[in-house]
């Protein structure tokens, strides 16, 4: 039996990522090893019916939001100032936002079952990391989050995208603050919502596949990496360069980007884009400073209103996540 056991060693798979077999398995479907290839299919999800739940909230000062609560007084939702949300204009801005996505003949994908009591589902990029080989699913830190995991679970699962590791226990971590720099460098900014237990459960899972996890602060106001920083070609980074660190820009330029400033008189989230394919992006139409200086460095920009999404706390490149994108 010994005999027959070293026999069958032979065939023993040492690295799963890097045997012929992994592709064999689960083919080539998905995938992310960077933030600019162009994308071939992207995840999203249209708001609905039950964003109308909101009407049952509250405008609490304090946090100048209107604030939905459930009986036991955990926040289900929120959405900026007083007025309610109007979803017919969330339906019509999103729609236009997929439509766009189409003419660049990316495949849309969604979630077709209604999200009922999690309202917040509109913005996918929190629900998972994707990496090359896979995704992590995220364990956000707030409540209104809660049901998210179960539903991405089964999404990829239904889609045959391997789930190549879990946030889970005591770790919070959240897509928003995530970047596949390259195929061998990742980027997470901690804050309020990605705490340093999640940030060590995703080194080590990011660590099977050979990636290195930059890890940096940010200000108490911005909860996600995207708020101030998104690659936007093979050797360009949009950057809010008046909260990032010096050490991080200083190493970014060192490996050859160039940075381009995202004007800090435009509106929040002007920085919250996402690139279609090298030297091109989905871009706010309410920011004109910060457009300029992109086209000034010759990035192409295809604008679009997200106002009302806006609202919700999020912007375009919070309600996309690219499932598969070219390596370049």
């Amino acid at each position: 039996m010994a005999t027959l056991q070293m026999y069958m060693d032979r065939s023993r798979i040492n690295n799963q990522y890097e045997d012929p077999s992994w592709k064999e398995v689960w083919g080539d479907g998905f995938g992310v090893d960077n933030s600019v290839g162009k994308i071939r299919k992207i995840l999203v999800h249209c708001p609905g019916e039950e964003i109308l739940q909101l009407s049952e909230g509250q405008y609490e000062e304090e946090a100048g939001a209107r604030i939905l609560k459930d009986s036991r007084g955990r926040i289900r939702n929120y959405l900026k100032g007083h007025d309610l949300p109007n979803l017919q204009k969330l339906q019509e801005q999103h729609n236009r936002m997929t439509d766009l996505l189409r003419q660049e003949d990316i495949e849309v994908l969604s979630f077709d079952d209604p999200t009922h009591y999690w309202t917040n589902l509109v913005f996918t990029r929190d629900i998972a990391l994707m990496t090359p080989r896979g995704a992590v699913i995220c364990r956000p830190a707030m409540y209104f989050h809660a049901g998210e995991p179960k539903m991405t679970q089964a999404w990829m699962t239904s889609h045959g995208i391997p789930i190549v590791g879990v946030i889970q226990g005591t770790g919070t971590m959240e897509g928003g603050s995530f970047s596949m720099l390259d195929r061998h460098t990742a980027i997470i900014g901690r804050s309020v919502r990605i705490n340093d237990e999640g940030i060590g459960q995703l080194r080590q899972l990011l660590g099977y596949q050979g990636i290195e996890l930059i890890v940096l602060d940010l200000p108490a106001s911005y909860i996600h990496l995207d708020e101030a920083f998104l690659p936007v070609d093979k050797d360009k980074i949009l950057a809010s360069t008046f909260i990032l660190p010096f050490w991080f820009l200083h190493r970014l330029q060192e490996k050859g980007y160039q940075i381009i400033e995202c004007d800090r008189d435009d509106p929040m989230l002007s920085n919250n884009c996402i690139a279609l394919s090298p030297g091109k992006v989905l871009f706010s139409d309410k920011a004109p400073r910060t457009r300029a200086n992109l086209e000034k460095a010759g990035v192409e920009t295809i604008t679009v209103d997200l106002s009302e999404i806006n609202r919700l706390g999020g912007g375009i490149h919070c309600s996309t996540l690219p499932i598969l994108r070219d390596s370049i």
